[in-house]
């Protein structure tokens, strides 16, 4: 079945990742509401309870997943990222929500560190559930990791566009003038759009990556949906979001790097799509080409 391993650390990560953002929302609601210095020792507890209650209904609800599915890794680590994630974007909406309606001087370190705490978490826990380092042999172990590669850099992409709602950028600015920003109504698309995305395609990822994993499966590969869907809804859509909000709404939070990681990253799909074609077509006039003098010769013989 799952390694143990696998699932130890995995737990870990999802734990500690909750109770994280679990403190983020208490400390939000004490101070926002009465000014109290902290959450109590009760309210934490509180808390802890339910990321131990979470941690039960998910360990349950993987081990029928795993029962279940064709390859229990691959059930497991589906069922694992859409739960936690589902519920981990629940509570960044508050936070954010929250965030938005501070009355309070921003702290733009602890907003920081929150972006920096998810953009650690979540791309750690999609390696450890897609368990590379058990594949063999070590040519399909190498293939793995430069397609991971890949996936991560797309969950920090979406995660960057994300963390622009929760940091540091309203209030009253440098003379009493509020900067200005999305409108609320274009903050809600791009949270809801960023969740979907880091809700399914590191399910479609790690769905791939196990299909062609299975033991004993032969024949020709199919060809990864993975690669396509990052150059729509990666390389083109969020180029178009950041694009919108650096030019139209003068948005400071737009992350220029990842501006033009998009640049590039659609650049070099484009060019490996096209040279893809090329060389399928070449295989094709490969293929006919050196048939002909062949044909020739069996129908002299023939006459």
């Amino acid at each position: 079945m799952v390694p143990t391993p696998q699932v130890c650390v995995s737990t870990l990560v999802t734990v500690s990742t909750m109770a994280v953002v679990d403190l983020y929302l208490l400390e939000q609601s004490m101070l926002g509401a009465r000014g109290i210095p902290g959450p109590s020792v009760w309210q934490c507890a509180a808390v802890l309870l339910g990321d131990v209650g979470f941690l039960l209904a998910l360990r349950f609800v993987s081990a029928g997943v795993v029962s279940e599915a064709r390859s229990p890794r691959r059930g497991f680590a589906n069922a694992l990222w859409f739960l936690f994630l589902s519920l981990l974007q629940l509570k960044l909406f508050f936070v954010c929500h929250n965030y938005r309606q501070e009355r309070r001087p921003p702290d733009p370190l602890a907003r920081k560190t929150l972006t920096l705490l998810l953009s650690i978490c979540l791309p750690s826990l999609f390696l450890i559930l897609t368990g590379a380092d058990h594949m063999t042999p070590l040519r399909r172990k190498q293939e793995v990791r430069g397609r991971l590669l890949w996936v991560v850099v797309d969950l920090l992409d979406v995660l960057d566009l994300q963390a622009g709602l929760w940091e540091a950028h309203g209030g009253a600015g440098t003379a009493g003038v509020p900067e200005q920003g999305l409108p609320i109504w274009a903050e809600g698309l791009v949270f809801f759009y960023c969740y979907a995305l880091l809700l399914l395609l590191p399910c479609v990822a790690l769905t791939e990556l196990g299909a062609t994993s299975l033991p004993g499966q032969r024949g020709p590969r199919k060809e990864a949906l993975y690669p396509w869907l990052s150059l729509v809804t990666i390389n083109i859509f969020t180029l178009a979001l950041r694009g919108t909000g650096m030019l139209w709404y003068r948005d400071p939070r737009v992350s220029t790097v990842f501006l033009g990681k998009n640049l590039l990253a659609l650049a070099v799909k484009l060019s490996s799509a096209w040279e893809r074609h090329v060389q399928d077509r070449g295989g094709v006039m490969i293929i006919f080409f050196p048939l002909i003098p062949q044909a020739r010769t069996q129908m002299s013989s023939i006459n």
